[in-house]
């Protein structure tokens, strides 16, 4: 009994704050003052998704968001397998240092790197570029997932390689053809942990993006400001809405192989 009222209590505190943001983005602004808390509208008002897209450029901004994650996962889940592969399988000299390495760089909080990382970027002529967010995005993601796919790899017996090589299986063959197919789990979990924080990305794209063409979602955010900083709280509402319906789609495709990778070790040290 006191683990179904535990549970419904956590379930609780996720779904209130979605349902709220919903309940917001269909109210008008005299509604959402005149009663907080309450998440059902006294009228329920769709114009605002539309006006949102349009004040906001929600589909200009989401575009370019998305070539960005794309592009950034593309690498990332290329450059962590063979690494994580290398790392967690091959005997080599110096492997322990170079994924202690991977891991200390964890350590570092963008907010520290920010002004290195600009003046590079300024001397690269990669500002006010997509590229400018994709190269750092893929270096800042690595080091967390070659940490979990290291972990998830280690988990798989090592026998099945064995039979493989005996079979005359090169090591091109086990990388693709035997641990490729059962690191699905692993890459899953990297996937959607790396999905979230590309999308939803807001210091770095603030430095590197100005021009308006080129902002991110978490930028195009900023466009319902209005005059004296008074905010459109209705359309922003609902253009956080229709932001985080590719996180929950992302998920929801994902979830089987997401939790299967968080249960089969991907999250072992």
């Amino acid at each position: 009994m006191l683990r179904i009222l535990l549970l419904s209590v956590f379930s609780l505190t996720i779904l209130y704050p979605l349902l709220w943001m919903l309940g917001v983005s269909l109210k008008d602004q005299k509604d959402m003052f005149a009663r907080p808390w309450s998440i059902v509208p006294q009228e329920f008002l769709w114009t605002n998704f539309s006006k949102a897209w349009t004040v906001g450029k929600i589909g200009q901004s989401m575009g370019n968001t998305a070539f960005v994650t794309v592009v950034t996962l593309l690498f990332i889940v290329v450059f962590c397998y063979l690494a994580s592969y290398a790392l967690a399988r091959i005997e080599f000299r110096g492997r322990k240092l170079i994924l202690t390495l991977f891991i200390s760089t964890m350590l570092l909080p963008i907010q520290i790197i920010l002004i290195p990382l600009y003046r590079i970027q300024k001397s690269l002529h990669l500002i006010d570029s997509l590229w400018g967010l994709i190269l750092p995005y893929i270096a800042i993601g690595l080091p967390i997932s070659i940490f979990l796919m290291t972990a998830f790899l280690r988990s798989v017996p090592f026998e099945l390689e064995e039979s493989a090589s005996i079979d005359g299986a090169n090591r091109l063959q086990l990388i693709y053809k035997i641990m490729l197919p059962l690191s699905r789990p692993g890459l899953a979990t990297v996937v959607i942990l790396q999905f979230m924080t590309i999308w939803n990305e807001f210091p770095l794209a603030l430095i590197v993006i100005n021009n308006p063409e080129l902002r991110t979602i978490t930028l195009a955010l900023s466009n319902f400001k209005g005059l004296w900083g008074m905010m459109d709280f209705n359309k922003l509402f609902a253009a956080l809405v229709i932001t985080t319906l590719p996180v929950i789609a992302m998920f929801i495709i994902f979830q089987r192989q997401f939790i299967s990778g968080l249960t089969s070790g991907a999250l072992k040290g």
